[in-house]
């Protein structure tokens, strides 16, 4: 395989996303640069990355060191959540062929994890799977569960799928909204977005509780990805108005390859009476029905909330090899 810098990685990311979106069953929103080299930059910044591409069939895998209990192990560089899958190509077969290989020399690892693939049985895990296991034991654990809503069929379709509750508390919702002054308006171009969205998250119960973009690690991955969203027009925010101008709530998530990825919502916990939260919810799927924008909406993390704005759930595994003694001493 050939190694790469961080640099002239982010210099292919046309062929990264190209080599994502040739992977099935993976999350592909998450697997891509937009993602990755963000989370990465917020959260192991200093970590030692060994990045990868594959000689043959334009495959990559973006690996990164990690220290535990004594033991040296490579995972993605996304260290956090395990959305990404590490891995990604048109031949997985052959690119893990080629990953084993190129691991199978090198000293300086005992364990591999990899995130993001789909539950067996699935063809992309089971060819990983039976590539990397002369290396070592595998053993395949529960990953993580995303909720994804389906806009292809347009909002009203999409509404409809709801329940009559959902719908009912929506309507009450804008009609207070209209009542009590209450704007939605496009933020996306503005060039201190990220101060204004952090002006409202301290006001939010995650800015309260010190859980939301506010952290350092936080601030460092958000500020990077919106970056990176704005600079290939990509980026979606949205931010809710009061009657006297004060900004309440936002909305922010990006678009891939006609895949919207909700990457933060927030409010002020001031305002938890008028539905901000909602409204933006709503507004945003409007807006990207409306405009023919997105098939899908990735809404991340499962959480109960989710899925009443939901319609299905995937879910992913991750791979652990042990390596086996008889490759050779470690270091």
């Amino acid at each position: 395989m050939i190694q790469l810098s961080i640099d002239e990685l982010l210099a292919q990311w046309a062929d990264v996303e190209a080599a994502v979106d040739a992977t099935e069953g993976i999350d592909p929103w998450c697997s891509g640069l937009d993602w990755v080299v963000p989370v990465a930059s917020g959260f192991a910044a200093n970590g030692k990355r060994l990045l990868l591409r594959s000689a043959d069939d334009n495959g990559y895998a973006i690996l990164g060191y990690y220290r535990r209990g004594g033991r040296i192990f490579l995972a993605g560089i996304e260290p956090l959540w395990g959305f990404a899958s590490p891995i990604f190509g048109p031949d997985p077969a052959a690119l893990a062929g080629e990953l084993r290989r190129f691991l199978a020399n090198r000293p300086d690892w005992s364990m591999l994890a990899l995130a993001g693939l789909p539950p067996h049985p699935h063809p992309l895990t089971s060819a990983i799977s039976a590539q990397l296991r002369p290396l070592g034991p595998t053993l395949l654990t529960d990953g993580i569960t995303r909720r994804v809503a389906d806009l292809s069929k347009g909002y009203e379709t999409w509404l409809r799928a709801r329940s009559r509750r959902f719908r009912r508390n929506l309507r009450q919702a804008e009609a207070r909204a209209v009542d009590d002054g209450v704007t939605v308006v496009d933020a996306a171009q503005d060039d201190n977005l990220f101060e204004r969205l952090l002006d409202i998250e301290q006001y939010s119960w995650k800015g309260q509780d010190n859980t939301g973009i506010t952290t350092p690690e936080m601030s460092v991955m958000y500020s990077m990805m919106i970056d990176r969203l704005r600079e290939r027009d990509r980026l979606q925010v949205f931010v809710a108005h009061l009657a006297d101008s004060t900004e309440a709530g936002y909305i922010l998530g990006g678009i891939r390859n006609r895949r919207y990825r909700g990457l933060q919502i927030s409010f002020s916990a001031h305002h938890r009476s008028l539905s901000i939260g909602n409204l933006l919810q709503n507004h945003q799927i409007r807006h990207l029905t409306d405009h023919d924008l997105a098939d899908v909406y990735d809404m991340g993390m499962d959480f109960d909330y989710k899925q009443r704005w939901a319609d299905q759930a995937h879910s992913s595994v991750t791979l652990i090899l042990h390596r086996s003694s008889t490759l050779g001493p470690l270091s």
